[in-house]
């Protein structure tokens, strides 16, 4: 008997992770791929062609046979729904979420950086002496300010630089950091916002009132 574990995006098959043809190797496999799964902020929108919501699942397989049985789900509001493979080639063993990294844009960084990353080297950056932090928002951009500057975070949409801005409050509060606070979304002050951007960026007008990474 032929087994694999694929992960799929929105459903489809985006790579295969192993094969084996040992049920006991690659049920270990599986779960340790799933206890290792650990990310602060999941990827959930994805910026090919257009921005949309993205989610990633991890698959146990084996080869079809003649007595196998449906696999048996759930769909998005909770009601039971059985999965097979109209083609008779494979059967679903297990199925769970699978989660990676998201990765933001920041100004005048050279890559991509994660939500820890963001943490690490730009809201925890060292200081010579202990400055206040303010962190807020607006629309898909997250600002970092402190030392009369500020970062910049793309971020794909308006809702993933609200998650990051909850991911980070969260880290602030609970590890008790005492001079970095949070002030939401920037809604009174966004053209004032737009012009402080423009003067540090050269962005063009365009992509500052962008509210996605794409149009």
């Amino acid at each position: 008997m032929f087994y694999k574990i694929i992960i799929t995006t929105n459903g489809k098959k985006k790579r295969i992770v192993e094969k084996s043809n040992n049920i006991s190797t690659i049920k270990k496999k599986y779960y340790s791929l799933l206890d290792r799964n650990k990310v602060l902020f999941p990827k959930q929108t994805s910026s090919y062609l257009k921005t949309k919501p993205v989610y990633y699942e991890i698959i146990l397989m084996k080869q079809w046979e003649e007595d196998d049985l449906p696999f048996i789900d759930r769909d998005s509001i909770g009601r039971t729904v059985e999965i097979e493979d109209i083609n008779k080639k494979w059967t679903i063993i297990q199925k769970n979420e699978y989660h990676y990294e998201e990765k933001f844009t920041v100004f005048n960084s050279p890559k991509r950086l994660t939500a820890i990353e963001i943490i690490k080297h730009l809201l925890m950056k060292p200081q010579k002496t202990p400055l206040l932090k303010q962190v807020n928002f607006v629309e898909n951009k997250l600002l970092i300010h402190q030392d009369n500057d500020f970062d910049i975070v793309l971020c794909k949409c308006p809702l993933d630089s609200q998650k990051l801005y909850e991911t980070l409050k969260e880290f602030v509060e609970s590890n008790n950091i005492n001079n970095v606070i949070f002030t939401g979304s920037i809604n009174l002050n966004k053209k004032e916002t737009y012009k402080m951007i423009v003067k540090k960026t050269g962005w063009s007008k365009d992509k500052v009132y962008r509210r996605v990474t794409r149009p």
